[in-house]
């Protein structure tokens, strides 16, 4: 609970889930569900209770869902930017001040969510290279997509052929 209220604080927004109405899974948080309620203790080995807000690694790990109700909180940080940097930022770039649509300057540390068009593209936070000020991506929705794309760890996988090896 701790890492997600500091998630919270730290993009700017008032909401604040009620302890009793969330679910740990693992390392996984989540909203219950009303259907749900009264039956999670008798359940046993959950995968999933309700609306997924994210996971709790060394940092809590928002879900797209929680970004979205987010972005349309109007206290949260954002940066707005162009359909350009919107893609550059989902190929997990970052983004330069220049291209960021924030009020003011924005401050060293500071979460802010990316928001294109309406969308949540993910989150980044506010730091400096090279004299410069960049939001640094932290999570964004191409991370899904390059997920996919990763080969499998498992080694002599049935049917897998080697590098270099005739199909």
């Amino acid at each position: 609970m701790r890492l997600l209220r500091e998630f919270l604080e730290g993009v700017g927004s008032r909401l604040a889930p009620d302890e009793e109405g969330l679910v740990r899974i693992n390392n996984k948080r989540f909203i219950e569900a009303e259907a749900l309620t009264g039956l999670l203790p008798t359940r046993r080995d959950l995968v999933y209770a309700g609306r997924f807000l994210g996971r709790d690694k060394r940092v809590f790990i928002p879900s797209s869902i929680l970004l979205e109700e987010l972005a349309r909180e109007p206290s949260t940080r954002k940066a707005h930017v162009d359909r350009r940097t919107a893609w550059l930022f989902v190929c997990d770039r970052d983004v330069f001040e220049e291209n960021l649509g924030v009020e003011g300057r924005p401050g060293l540390g500071e979460l802010y969510l990316v928001v294109s068009e309406g969308d949540c593209l993910g989150y980044g936070r506010i730091e400096e290279f090279e004299g410069r000020l960049i939001l640094r991506n932290l999570f964004d929705l191409g991370d899904f997509l390059r997920r996919e794309r990763r080969p499998s760890r498992r080694r002599g996988k049935p049917g897998a052929r080697k590098r270099g090896e005739a199909t």
